[in-house]
């Protein structure tokens, strides 16, 4: 205490906090025991709604995954409960037995369509044995006939009537064709697919070999790049490069030189391309989408010969071996057919 710059005193305060501390122990232990009580509570409570709630659910987790893994519609999940979980397992209980009926149902229709099938395949089989065999015996005889008929009436027939004799006679001969085509296109679709390493190059000579009586007297420009080794039917595959070929030379053939080119593309690690071109007829294409149709063609008989099914023919083979088909052109400057197929399966 000062007063007029003198110390006069000096006051003291003392106070005893040990009441105050016992209180704040006190009252942090007391806090701790509910914490701990707490605790404990919630334990005991997780502990019984994990035995009501979670154990069936996670039990009918299981049970779903065994059957995706087995396929095997006829489990069934335990049923713990009344309650919602309860509801739920009977729910999913009840969809198994929907798709195990469905699933039984799915399979009778399937063997079903199957015997259908079989009984579709026989026809056509018998189908295509009466057309090899029933109709082409009557072209032959037309064919024949017209051919007596012609050198009986060698001497007296006007020039006329041999043109008509030369129509039927053509017509006789181009139904002929027709029918082996429409039988390879079918035989194509039927036949069973025997997969063994093809190389290409050796093919490809074998088919343009085979042509060397249609190429006499023909200019032809080849121009073959390497071609790779595939997988896949050697026959089918001879019938695709046979068809392609041979129309390149066909629409070509008013080109001197004609120019053939042949080429393969590494297009991924999953397929090659192939591709024809030629400096030929071409096409126009907004008509693009009609060449590879049964019956389809772009051109009239006079100009190019032809029954409209080898192009059809060279699709369906590609598609059974996993690849696909497209074509480009102009009308007067040539055309590129394009096929793929896949690179699976090679050793």
């Amino acid at each position: 205490m000062i007063q007029d710059n003198r110390s006069l005193g000096t006051v003291y305060i003392e106070s005893n906090l040990s009441p105050l501390t016992r209180r704040y122990h006190a009252y942090s232990a007391l806090a701790l025991a509910i914490v701990l009580c707490a605790t404990l509570l919630a334990f005991l409570l997780s502990r019984a709604l994990q035995k009501q709630v979670s154990e069936p659910i996670l039990a009918l987790a299981e049970t779903a995954k065994a059957i995706s893994r087995d396929r095997d519609f006829t489990v069934r999940a335990n049923k713990s409960s009344n309650d919602e979980v309860g509801a739920l397992t009977d729910a999913f209980n009840g969809m198994l037995t929907e798709i195990h009926k469905l699933n039984t149902t799915l399979e009778q229709r399937v063997q079903e369509r199957t015997s259908q099938l079989e009984a579709v395949n026989k026809e056509l089989e018998a189908f295509s044995y009466s057309v090899s065999h029933d109709l082409r015996a009557p072209l032959r005889h037309i064919d024949g006939f017209v051919d007596m008929l012609r050198k009986s009436t060698n001497e007296t027939i006007t020039p006329s009537g041999l043109r008509y004799l030369d129509i039927i006679s053509g017509s006789a001969k181009r139904m002929g064709m027709l029918i082996d085509d429409l039988l390879v296109f079918s035989r194509m679709g039927r036949a069973e697919m025997r997969h063994t390493i093809v190389k290409t190059d050796e093919l490809v000579a074998e088919c343009i070999s085979e042509m060397a009586q249609d190429l006499q007297g023909r200019a032809i420009d080849w121009d073959i790049a390497p071609l790779p080794v595939v997988n896949g039917d050697r026959p089918m595959l001879k019938q695709v490069w046979v068809n392609l070929i041979s129309n390149a030379v066909k629409y070509s053939r008013d080109r001197s030189p004609a120019k053939i080119t042949i080429r393969s593309r590494d297009v991924g690690p999953r397929e090659f391309e192939f591709s024809v071109q030629d400096n030929g007829a071409g096409f126009d294409m907004q008509y693009a989408g009609k060449l590879f149709g049964v019956f389809q063609r772009l051109h009239l008989n006079e100009e190019f010969e032809g029954t409209g099914i080898g192009l059809a023919n060279v699709r369906r083979i590609i598609l059974r071996h996993g690849g696909k088909t497209w074509a480009e052109g102009k009308l007067g400057e040539g055309a590129a057919f394009y096929f793929t197929l896949p690179k699976s399966n090679l050793s």
